[in-house]
């Protein structure tokens, strides 16, 4: 009998002692409530639940939330819930396109500008994006950064010389002469250009440094009206200067006539065509007003032939050189 009950008790012992490590087992899994805060473009979404399960993984399991591997969770997925609440910041995915290339990423953050900073992208003083920094993006959105900056160079740049007349009373009306040869001068322009995504969209000229002044070309213009010996303003389109011989027209070995079949007299000239074209009115000083209708194998370039009545008077003339004026019609 003493047996039995000594047997007894001990079983009931050892039962009372499993039942009561059960019931320690319960307690140490509390049944507890645990709020969790789901955050997306779309808003905050609040849960609230009971639970007996304590890893964060298992929790938000039981809660039905799906996580991708992009999502952001606090506490992370394998830990402990150490007080009540997880957050889990759903990420979506984004494109952020810089000046060279288009970066796809996945946001947990939905403003533009905390994007862009856990992207790594870092922004200059003038550079621009798109939308805005305090915007809030949705799923598949573009982000561009537009990059500028000032670039600063310098060009040399040509001063075209000008030009300056001057009337000379020394030339006859229509004629000008060089009196000195202009000269360019140079300048650098200090320009600053407004550089974006590698390309420049604006110059501006921020300083100019004369570096070598022009130098003016003087032209000198006559003034000068050529007028004959009767006292007639003759107008000209062209002045040579020429050797000028003479002949008459000697029976012994002349027909009386021109080439062109004009009567051999004073004021006929015998002229090279190529320069003086036949039939041209010329003033010859010293001479006169003469009509180009003779020409001779001894005539070439820049020889004239002036025709007199006289031997007397051809050989008064001589050889000269003369400037001819070639008459208006």
């Amino acid at each position: 009998m003493t047996k039995w009950l000594t047997r007894g008790l001990r079983s009931w012992i050892l039962g009372a002692a499993a039942i009561t490590a059960m019931g320690a087992g319960i307690i140490g899994t509390q049944f507890r409530p645990v709020d969790i805060v789901v955050q997306s473009p779309k808003g905050q979404r609040n849960i609230s639940l009971w639970t007996f399960r304590s890893k964060v993984r298992d929790i938000l399991q039981q809660a039905g939330i799906p996580i991708t591997t992009h999502d952001r969770v606090s506490p992370a997925l394998n830990q402990m819930v150490a007080g009540r609440a997880i957050v889990v910041d759903q990420a979506v995915p984004i494109w952020i396109k810089t000046a060279h290339r288009r970066l796809k990423w996945f946001a947990t953050s939905y403003r533009v500008e905390q994007i862009l900073h856990a992207a790594g992208i870092k922004l200059g003083a003038m550079d621009e994006v798109k939308p805005a920094l305090s915007a809030w993006v949705k799923p598949g959105a573009t982000i561009q950064v537009i990059r500028r900056w000032l670039l600063t160079k310098q060009v040399a740049v040509t001063i075209p010389y000008t030009v300056e007349y001057r009337p000379d009373p020394n030339l006859f009306k229509g004629h000008t002469e060089i009196l000195s040869t202009g000269r360019n001068g140079t300048e650098v322009k200090t320009v600053q250009v407004l550089m974006q995504n590698g390309f420049p969209v604006r110059q501006t000229i921020v300083k100019t440094q004369q570096t070598q002044a022009p130098t003016p070309e003087v032209i000198l213009y006559g003034t000068q009206q050529l007028v004959d010996r009767g006292g007639q303003v003759l107008q000209f389109s062209r002045e040579l200067t020429v050797m000028a011989t003479a002949y008459w027209p000697d029976p012994a070995w002349s027909s009386g006539y021109t080439a062109t079949g004009w009567r051999a007299q004073y004021g006929i000239i015998a002229v090279d065509p190529a320069v003086i074209p036949l039939g041209s009115r010329v003033y010859i000083p010293g001479y006169g007003i003469a009509v180009a209708q003779d020409t001779g194998s001894a005539i070439v370039g820049d020889h004239i032939d002036l025709c007199f009545d006289t031997a007397t008077q051809a050989q008064d003339w001589g050889v000269r050189t003369v400037n001819v004026f070639i008459l208006d019609p």
